[in-house]
């Protein structure tokens, strides 16, 4: 018993992973996934992989470009809460998209994104208040990696009580 409640504790501690992508839902209309490509290559995004020629461009389908897209996006904004939602059309994935083809690499971190923005994540509208996309935080600062700890941290404490439960300490509950 000791033994699987130590592998199930170095399961749950290992199995996480860090890397998070942005991508656009199945199922969402054309439309609205071009709304979200003009949206994200017109601000943060670096979209030069996904023109013609370049390494993330096939497959040529507009839900691949978008996925793409939003994810240069998310990345290029550090990941912050709010900023992989385009209305509805994203959501972020711990797994890249399944059809990438060979010399398309998606950047699954902030400290991945590649090239620079040269607007340095400002409003490419002065003045105008985007009318679509991620519009701030949710209320949330930082780059989201507190509810990556706090998750390691409530694993680690629920995985210690099922391995002192299960080696039979006491921990001062009374036992009927």
């Amino acid at each position: 018993m000791r033994v699987f409640l130590s592998l199930l504790l170095l399961l749950a501690l290992t199995t996480s992973s860090s890397a998070i992508y942005c991508l656009c839902k199945d199922g969402v209309g054309e439309k609205e996934l071009q709304t979200a490509i003009d949206y994200a290559c017109g601000s943060l995004a670096d979209c030069n992989p996904i023109h013609d020629n370049g390494p993330c461009y096939q497959p040529n389908t507009i839900k691949s470009h978008c996925d793409w897209a939003v994810n240069s996006y998310f990345q290029k904004a550090g990941q912050v809460s709010g900023s992989c939602n385009f209305s509805g059309t994203a959501t972020t994935n711990q797994n890249p998209p399944s059809n990438l083809v060979t010399g398309c690499i998606y950047p699954s971190s902030p400290s991945t994104t590649g090239t620079t923005t040269t607007n340095n994540g400002t409003n490419p509208f002065p003045g105008i208040t985007p009318a679509f996309g991620p519009t701030g935080t949710g209320g949330f600062s930082g780059n989201g990696a507190s509810s990556l700890v706090i998750s390691h941290v409530l694993t680690l404490c629920f995985s210690s009580l099922v391995f002192l439960w299960g080696s039979n300490v006491r921990l001062g509950f009374g036992h009927v």
